[in-house]
């Protein structure tokens, strides 16, 4: 059956879907822009959860990207992660979470650098943490051998991180060496974030 993904081209959680099924040329891709009207009643319509993105097995609705991943793993008998990679996946998808609660409580109009705000203060803590941890993977994943759905997760963290301005990766070169050796894989290139 077609799988078909709901989603935006500037999500980093949508993105790193659209890379893992990049070689699966059944699968559709429906572009969703939930900054306009009609794109967010869909998506409130589509998705109970409210958010991107939604991978559709013909009628089957999956709204996770930890659950798609599994879903799609068991699909195409990919090898199950170890503990330490599900560490590393929490990890990035923590990161992206945090980010995404910065950029949407900037857009909605709050100062994201109030340091009297709790939930501020552990959002921004949390990256430079996590970013800390996963580094020392990071830097040893090579194109050869490592181009699976971690790297992948990992190429749209750092593209939307920076693309949004939620923080800044001066302090951490090696992810930016990272992102260099990985830019040829399969859909990085067509899958980048649109720059206009």
């Amino acid at each position: 059956m077609t799988l078909t993904l709901i989603g935006s081209y500037t999500s980093p959680f949508v993105r790193k879907i659209r890379l893992l099924l990049w070689n699966d040329k059944t699968v559709q891709f429906q572009p969703l822009n939930y900054f306009e009207e009609v794109g967010n009643k869909m998506l409130r319509e589509k998705s109970p959860f409210n958010q991107l993105p939604i991978l559709m097995d013909g009628d089957q609705p999956i709204y996770e990207t930890r659950v798609m991943f599994n879903y799609i793993a068991k699909k195409q008998n990919l090898k199950p992660l170890t503990m330490d990679e599900e560490n590393i996946l929490s990890a990035i998808d923590a990161i992206i979470s945090s980010g995404v609660n910065l950029f949407s409580l900037k857009k909605g109009g709050m100062n994201v650098d109030d340091e009297s705000n709790y939930f501020l203060i552990r959002q921004k803590q949390r990256i430079p943490n996590l970013l800390k941890f996963i580094t020392p993977w990071a830097a040893k994943q090579q194109v050869e051998n490592n181009w699976n759905y971690l790297t992948m997760s990992m190429v749209a963290l750092i593209d939307w991180i920076e693309f949004r301005e939620v923080y800044n990766l001066k302090d951490f070169p090696e992810l930016r060496v990272f992102r260099e050796r990985f830019n040829q894989c399969p859909g990085v290139v067509d899958t980048n974030i649109p720059k206009a």
